[in-house]
């Protein structure tokens, strides 16, 4: 009888580990794809910016799928984007990742474009637990929340001003006095904040800090009111395509200061420069992303990206494809795409991209950010500041 049972019992065993096995197997064979989803602003007031962030991630996804796909652990599995249009809103946006992670049950995420929105959808990346590479996440105030999931990939704000504290005490025989503009968005309020203590900080007489409703097509009054101040430096802090109908009517109602900054505006090389012509020449813009950087890979994206597209990326293609290939190296260094590992990896990992090393903090914030100043001199964007990075030094004006 006992002969029996152990008969019995190991006859059990052997078919449930051949069930196990079975099982495993199954399973292998189901997970045919990643599936990578987000929302993005394909239309409405953030559909330039957008539309840039999409190609940056298109880029990724075919380079990725050239090799195989993403790397788990042994095997290479093809990626598959999830994508939908937010409609530049931020409930809209809110309601597609829900979507993506409940309905579509996307294995994981890439981010928004913008402040704002992806201020709201980090809030459901965090309670989903899915983490978040946010490719245009600059306002400090996305964080202050202590959230777990999140990580940045643009230089914060006040990492983005910083530069011109230096630059404003080198030059301060030239600007004496600045006035700032800014659009009623929460990336540009942020940046406004920076600056103004920055250029305070610096010595420099702030005459006149402004805001603006965001979307709007006619800046004249506005840009009379600074031009009634006379200041050396303009800074005007604004998203496409604002920052081309302000620039335009600058020069149309004869603001004239030593120093014009705008902020988004020559990263668009086709839309900025080319579109505005000898009106963009000796425009500044604080430092993003540039292909001239030091780091590895940066220039064979900067063509690849004119090969596949037809045109030269704004800094908000290269930040999209920067947060895949942080995503792309955590997951081969994890070698899973379970989430609270690749979370765990997140945070103390080191990755290599087109902007240089990233290393997060507890807050998601990559330790090695730094900022920079640029120029459009003789039609390109060049960088003149600091003195370290500079390929030409600044001009003025007049």
């Amino acid at each position: 009888m006992k002969s029996e049972r152990f008969v019995c019992l190991g006859s059990l065993v052997v078919f449930l580990l051949v069930l196990l096995t079975l099982v495993g197997a199954l399973q292998a064979a189901e997970q045919k794809e990643v599936t990578i989803g987000y929302a993005v602003s394909l239309t409405g007031k953030f559909s330039v910016e957008g539309n840039e962030t999409q190609r940056g991630y298109q880029l990724w996804l075919e380079q990725i799928n050239k090799t195989g796909g993403l790397q788990v652990g042994d095997k290479r599995y093809p990626v598959k984007l999830v994508p939908y249009d937010d409609e530049s809103d931020a409930s809209t946006c809110v309601k597609f990742y829900e979507k993506l992670i409940t309905g579509d049950k996307v294995d994981l995420i890439l981010s928004p474009w913008g402040s704002g929105n992806n201020f709201a959808a980090s809030a459901v990346a965090e309670k989903y637990r899915y983490p978040i590479i946010m490719s245009s996440a600059s306002a400090i105030s996305i964080w202050e929340r202590g959230f777990k999931y999140i990580f940045e990939t643009t230089q914060l704000s006040p990492t983005m001003m910083q530069p011109w504290l230096s630059f404003l005490k080198a030059y301060n025989k030239e600007i004496k006095t600045a006035a700032i503009l800014y659009e009623n968005f929460l990336f540009t309020v942020a940046l406004n904040e920076s600056l103004s203590k920055f250029v305070q900080e610096a010595g420099t007489k702030l005459l006149l800090s402004e805001k603006y409703p965001i979307g709007g097509k006619d800046f004249t009054g506005i840009l009379l009111k600074a031009k009634g101040s006379n200041p050396d430096a303009l800074f005007v802090l604004n998203i496409m395509p604002a920052s081309v109908y302000a620039t335009r009517q600058a020069h149309e109602v004869g603001v004239t200061p030593k120093l014009l900054m705008v902020n988004i505006g020559p990263m668009y090389r086709e839309e900025f420069i080319r579109g505005l012509g000898d009106l963009s020449e000796k425009v500044y813009e604080s430092g993003f992303w540039h292909p001239d950087l030091p780091f590895p890979g940066a220039k064979d994206f900067w063509k690849n990206f004119q090969t596949k597209f037809g045109k030269e990326p704004s800094t908000d293609v290269a930040y999209a494809f920067i947060s895949c290939q942080v995503l792309e190296q955590a997951v081969k260094k994890v070698r899973t795409i379970a989430r609270e590992k690749l979370n765990e990896t997140l945070h103390k990992e080191k990755f290599e991209t087109i902007l240089g090393p990233y290393e997060y903090d507890e807050r998601g914030i990559n330790k090695a950010q730094r900022g920079f100043i640029c120029q459009v001199q003789n039609k390109k964007r060049v960088i003149v500041w600091p003195t370290d990075l500079a390929e030409a030094k600044p001009e003025f004006m007049r």
